[in-house]
């Protein structure tokens, strides 16, 4: 599913102690994964309009509503502020910035034939 976040992938951090950075939404993320059993199945969207192409998740990272740990911190880190902000403020610019690097992703290296394998689970290589 694109636009998701499974819940079994955050839930050891929506059990850890430490409450920075804490999900603005945290509670309703644990009732939602908590009221049913945890399986691959079970997903939260990551953004406010996670089936449209925008800039929404910059924004919803901003107001604190990352679901996974990396998208609460983009807006914290001083590595990361800077553009974070701009994407959340222009749609335009994450559409530029994202059509480059789209196109330099899709051109480099393209494995094909017996060369790469599309992984069944990312987490592992196929056997």
């Amino acid at each position: 599913m694109l636009g998701v976040g499974h819940c079994r992938s955050f839930e050891s951090w929506l059990q850890e102690s430490d409450p920075s950075p804490r999900l603005v939404f945290g509670a309703d993320l644990e009732a939602a994964c908590a009221a049913i059993e945890l399986t691959d199945l079970v997903a939260f969207p990551n953004d406010l309009t996670n089936f449209v192409f925008d800039n929404q998740y910059y924004i919803d990272a901003r107001n604190g509503r990352g679901v996974f740990i990396i998208d609460a911190e983009l807006p914290l880190d001083s590595r990361t502020t800077d553009i974070q902000q701009t994407f959340a403020n222009g749609q335009q610019a994450f559409f530029d910035t994202f059509t480059t690097a789209f196109v330099k992703m899709t051109s480099r290296g393209v494995l094909i034939g017996n060369e790469g394998q599309m992984r069944q689970n990312c987490h592992f290589v196929n056997t």
